[in-house]
């Protein structure tokens, strides 16, 4: 390798340490609790808690006890109501945090998630282990040396849960290993807008024994819900997301600050056509999934098109969400690096987008909103990048 080209590498990887460092700061703030997602964690948590697990959707008790617990804080949000709109088994399997005070609720749980965000880091080291040492290395320094990363760890947010989930969703089905995939299927979702599309795979591929697996596992679960909550639970939470779904700006989900097509239909067509057209597209991208899935082509790459089609298409995508593009990234660089070279160059930029651009847009004070909204383009490249890869192994 010239050795410019390795001083540039070790210049990169160095500011990514270094950028890694100055986002880390802030995830010790003291505040997180109160303007953060896990104070809607822990209204959902408190109320299973109190045993009033039945009316876990019930948002006038929601809005109670999230200001009983910002009164207990001596704080308020910026928010106003942040709704819990999670699974009702991530309220269930969750709700031990509740018995701490707030504050100590959120340490420990943000310890917890660095514990999930090292295992992730551990995973994406194994799955590049053909790589070279420096892509290896550059892989994790580029996962770290990025805003969103530590903005999911900060935030208490789901995201990382649903990641590892995912991650370890794919690795499972790569190996064959169908008991082991159809448990992590069900853990990933605790996160489902990220597990949309991927769920369909092995429907797709006629994988009969993991989908039996994973219904009688989503079975048994939703049995155990079911019976802490009463079978109204489900109708409950479905009606909850169609309520913040249509009034998402109301309940801190504004369709404006989402990185996918939701928030491009936000701004091109009439308002009373966004959340119908969200929908189609979604069932278009169901198809395509099906469609993508009876070929034999390259499985790594047709799974990571599969997950960043599920965030391009999902009807609720935040930006810690889109963490999770660093699986299909590195599928997609994986096959780029064994089969199509000349696709090498566009993963490049998208590593350079991905480090310096949520960096600029802080330094220069326009990091909110569009702060919010940078990865979306990395998203659609990515997208095109994945697609090209399958056509010209087709070809």
């Amino acid at each position: 390798m010239p050795l410019h080209v390795e001083t540039s590498r070790r210049l990169l990887i160095a500011a990514q340490l270094l950028l890694a460092v100055t986002y880390a700061l802030p995830v010790l703030s003291a505040d997180r609790p109160t303007y953060s997602d896990f104070l809607s964690f822990y209204t959902g948590w408190a109320i299973v808690r109190d045993g009033q697990g039945g009316r876990l959707y019930d948002i006038d008790l929601q809005g109670a006890y999230q200001a009983q617990v910002l009164a207990q804080e001596g704080s308020h949000s910026r928010f106003g109501l942040l709704p819990f709109i999670n699974p009702p088994h991530a309220a269930l399997v969750l709700s031990p945090f509740a018995y701490l005070r707030p504050k100590t609720a959120a340490s420990i749980y943000l310890a917890f998630n660095c514990l999930v965000a090292t295992w992730i880091l551990y995973r994406l080291w194994q799955l590049a282990a053909g790589w070279s040492r420096a892509a290896q290395i550059l892989l994790l320094t580029t996962t770290l040396g990025t805003e969103v990363f530590w903005y999911s760890l900060g935030s208490g947010t789901m995201t990382l849960l649903g990641f590892v989930g995912l991650l370890e969703y794919y690795l499972a089905m790569r190996e064959g290993r169908d008991a082991r995939a159809a448990i992590w299927l069900i853990v990933a979702t605790l996160k489902p807008q990220l597990i949309l599309l991927p769920s369909l795979i092995p429907l797709a591929q006629r994988r009969w024994r993991l989908v039996g697996m994973a219904v009688t596992v989503g079975l048994l679960v939703g049995l155990s819900v079911s019976l802490s909550f009463g079978f109204h639970i489900w109708s409950d939470y479905l009606r909850l997301l169609l309520q913040v779904g249509a009034h998402g700006e109301a309940y801190g989900a504004s369709p404006m600050l989402m990185d996918n097509l939701h928030m491009l239909l936000h701004w091109t067509v009439p308002p009373a056509a966004v959340i119908p057209s969200v929908y189609l597209a979604l069932l278009t991208g169901v198809l395509s999934i099906c469609w993508l899935w009876r070929s034999a082509r390259d499985f790594g790459l047709r799974f990571a098109l599969t997950v960043i089609l599920g965030l391009f298409l999902a009807p609720h995508l935040n930006y810690q969400d889109t963490l999770v593009a660093f699986l299909p990234a590195a599928l997609g660089y994986d096959f780029a690096r064994r089969k199509r070279p000349k696709l090498l160059p566009l993963f490049q930029i998208l590593v350079l987008a991905a480090t310096f651009v949520p960096a600029v847009l802080i330094v220069t004070r326009y990091g909110r909103p569009l702060g919010w909204v940078w990865p979306l383009p990395l998203i659609m490249i990515l997208a095109v990048v994945c697609a090209l890869g399958l056509r010209q192994s087709e070809a």
